[in-house]
């Protein structure tokens, strides 16, 4: 007890102490903080001051709090503007002022290249990240070195050197100046594949973008994001032979710098070779099995491949979608044996419901107003949805010629019975104006004026005016068309037109015009009808070609009808690549006016893609004309052949039966065809050989299709910016007294 009592008593004075102690600091806690009477800014010259103080917690009126500033330091240097912020606190009309002393960073005045050659300094800057009035930052400078060290590299200058120099101004701010030395293109020595047994080299290389020539006889150059792509496509190139664990281990590229050569190496890892087991559908019920199975590319035995197992889902849900059935979902289930290197798919189809459509967006129309695209859409919301008229509405769009590309898609609409569609179209120029002149081997040297806009006032209408002349024809010429007449899809227009050509044995001119209706009709085809008024003259016949066409001379009117059906199912009218375009058409001339003729003609144009762009493209053509009511064809009418649209060994109008003059004096039936197989170069460019074939022949005259006349060459294509040009050399199979022994053709637009 006494102990108890004797700690108590010497415990005892020590709490007193501490209680005393502890009493000052508790009249100051409860003592009022000070109010933040005022915040200011020091050092700023650019950043305005407001937008400093509109970034921290601290307010005018508030209560100061000191743990609160370093929050607000942090927030003004998180601004970006700033290499230092500093805070000083003093009283100030009885509380206390607050002021931020910040330095800010320089910005950037000036941005420049030096020692750049071979790269365009517009290519650099848009490489780099790196604008003018931006605050200069030395990490967003490395990062433009790195940014242009391999723009280069990707160029093939691996030897670059970039060096960042900086430039203080009297005012702080910068110029930054890039001192380049680009040193020389490496270019590929030699592209090795390591670690393959399965598949030879040659079959790895013709998949990479890496190649060790470029167009056969230039040595490659070295791209990076090209090596970084092609490791893909080699994993790819394996998963399609059944190598499905395959990868690339690693890829490596060794520089022989004294010879300015590189080495690329990938080197793969290939794993066991596996093929298909067995192939089972499950969940069909709408569509027969049968069916299905006529989309699945793969075969049991064969090696096994991601990409025709891509394409056979893709098929089989392109088969659903084309009956309704957008929602339909196509799982492939794959199961391995690894002992008989064997993997079995299982297609689990679930077919889900009809599909209608909910809504249909269009976007990126700037110019065209949405109802000429949405008129070109084969289907309305409600109506029900099949993946043919998405296809059919993304090629009529592009057959507009106003899109730069036309995009059509689909999202999820509001359930699976609903879907969205999406139309997005970028556009492009639709109008021309030109002055200048040209060169055909038609019409040799021609001036031009040529005026046309394929859709006036965004509304789809295409007007046109057009004037050339030449030494050898003039021409000019008013069109319009209005695409949809009354709302309806019924074209009509007409063309206005005066032509005057010197054909060496008489001058011919024909004055009128043409009034145009058409309507499209199933999902390709389409019917025209035509009414043609002209005034026809031929004069100033030599002496060698009066006796034979002095009947011809002078004036004639000639009123005709033309009714016509064509079925176009060609991706584009001015580049096609695959498609038919078949049609048939009957001309009767006699309602008023001094000509009588009936002309039937008829032609299929057809065109294949066959592999790597490559494009096998073919006519045939015939027709024939016939004069009714004792009148005689007249010599205009009739059939011609020879020139860069037809049988391209002969000029224009060389094939033609002659009489004992020598004069040609066209035919009464003509049948034509052409075969060319085309080759795609870059540029936009195709060259490849043709073959041509035909005859024209006179009135009275055998028919003998064993008689033709036949060309063979070479033909090149340009789809410019003008439109499609080309070059073409016909050689004559069949040259006969007094022929040459080929021809160049320059023209403008596709031969067929």
């Amino acid at each position: 007890m006494r102990r108890a009592r004797r700690a108590w008593l010497s415990v005892f004075p020590a709490l007193v102490a501490g209680v005393l102690a502890l009493l000052p600091l508790v009249a100051l806690a409860q003592a009022p903080l000070p109010i933040v009477k005022d915040l200011t800014v020091e050092g700023n010259r650019r950043v305005q001051e407001a937008v400093i103080l509109g970034r921290i917690q601290s307010t005018v009126g508030s209560t100061f709090v000191p743990g609160r500033l370093s929050d607000d330091l942090r927030a003004i240097f998180a601004l970006g503007f700033f290499d230092d912020v500093r805070m000083r606190v003093e009283d100030f009309e009885g509380g206390v002022k607050i002021t931020f002393v910040v330095v800010e960073r320089p910005f950037v005045r000036d941005v420049a290249f030096a020692g750049n050659k071979k790269v365009d300094t517009a290519v650099l800057t848009e490489k780099i990240d790196l604008r003018l009035g931006s605050v200069y930052n030395p990490v967003d400078v490395q990062r433009a070195v790195q940014a242009l060290k391999e723009h280069y590299e990707e160029q093939g200058y691996f030897e670059v050197r970039i060096s960042p120099d900086v430039e203080r101004f009297a005012d702080g701010d910068v110029r930054v100046i890039f001192r380049i030395t680009e040193g020389r293109v490496i270019k590929i020595d030699r592209v090795v594949i390591r670690g393959n047994q399965g598949l030879n080299e040659r079959t790895i290389k013709g998949v990479l973008a890496t190649q060790e020539r470029e167009y056969f006889i230039l040595r490659g150059k070295v791209h990076r994001q090209r090596i970084e792509d092609d490791v893909e496509r080699i994993v790819q190139v394996y998963n399609d032979h059944g190598y499905i664990q395959a990868r690339v281990e690693s890829h490596d590229l060794t520089v022989d710098e004294e010879r300015a050569r590189v080495t690329v190496t990938f080197t793969v890892v290939e794993g066991p070779q596996f093929r298909v087991g067995t192939i089972a559908v499950t969940g069909a019920s709408v569509l027969p099995e049968g069916e299905l199975r006529r989309q699945i590319k793969l075969k049991p035995g064969a090696e096994f491949s991601r990409t025709l197992l891509r394409e056979s889902v893709e098929g089989i849900t392109k088969l659903y979608s084309s009956i309704g059935r957008a929602s339909a979902e196509v799982n492939p289930q794959l199961k391995q044996n690894a002992a008989e290197r064997t993997i079995d798919i299982t297609f689990e189809i679930v077919e889900g419901p009809d599909v209608f459509v909910e809504r249909i967006n269009v976007v990126g129309n700037v110019r065209s107003e949405e109802k000429i695209l949405r008129r070109e859409i084969p289907f309305e919301e409600g109506d029900l949805f099949t993946s043919s008229k998405l296809d059919r509405a993304r090629q009529r769009l592009n057959n507009l010629g106003f899109f730069q590309s036309v995009k059509a898609s689909t999202a999820p609409g509001a359930d699976k019975t609903k879907i969205i569609v999406n139309i997005e179209v970028i556009e492009k120029p639709t109008g021309v104006f030109s002055l200048g002149g040209g060169f055909s081997s038609v019409d040799s040297f021609v001036g031009t004026i040529d005026l046309s806009q394929r859709n006036f006032l965004g509304r789809g209408w295409e007007v046109s005016l057009r004037f050339r002349g030449g030494a050898v024809a003039q021409q000019g010429s008013l069109s319009f068309t209005e695409p949809w007449l009354f709302d309806q899809p019924l074209a009509a227009g007409f063309d206005l037109f005066d032509t005057r050509r010197d054909f060496g044995q008489f001058q011919f001119e024909s004055l009128g015009g043409n009034l145009r209706l058409s309507r499209p009709f199933l999902d390709f085809a389409r019917w025209f009808f035509t009414y043609r008024l002209t005034r026809d003259e031929i004069s100033n016949l030599s002496d060698v070609a009066r006796e034979t066409l002095a009947s011809e001379e002078g004036t004639r009117v000639t009123s005709a009808i033309t009714g016509a059906l064509n079925r176009d199912t060609r991706d584009s009218p001015l580049n096609p690549t695959k498609g038919n375009l078949a049609s048939i058409s009957t001309e009767l001339a006699g309602l008023g006016g001094d000509s009588h003729f009936v002309k039937v003609a008829g032609s299929m144009v057809h065109f294949v893609p066959v592999w790597l762009g490559h494009i096998v493209a073919g006519r045939a053509e015939a027709g024939y004309i016939l004069g009714y009511a004792g009148e005689e064809v007249p010599l205009f009418e009739r059939f011609f052949l020879g020139g860069p649209s037809s049988v391209r060994s002969f000029k224009f109008r060389q094939i033609s039966p002659v009489d004992a003059r020598g004069i040609r004096t066209g035919g009464d039936i003509e049948v034509l065809g052409n075969l060319e197989y085309l080759i795609p170069l870059p540029f936009d460019i195709r060259f490849g050989p043709f073959f041509d074939i035909g005859n024209v022949y006179g009135f009275g005259e055998k028919f003998d299709l064993t008689n033709t006349r036949e060309a063979a060459g070479v033909t090149f294509r340009w789809n410019s910016p003008f439109g499609p040009i080309r070059l073409d050399y016909g050689i004559n199979l069949d040259r006969r007294d007094g022929e040459k022994f080929g021809n160049f053709h320059f023209a403008v637009g596709s031969p067929f």
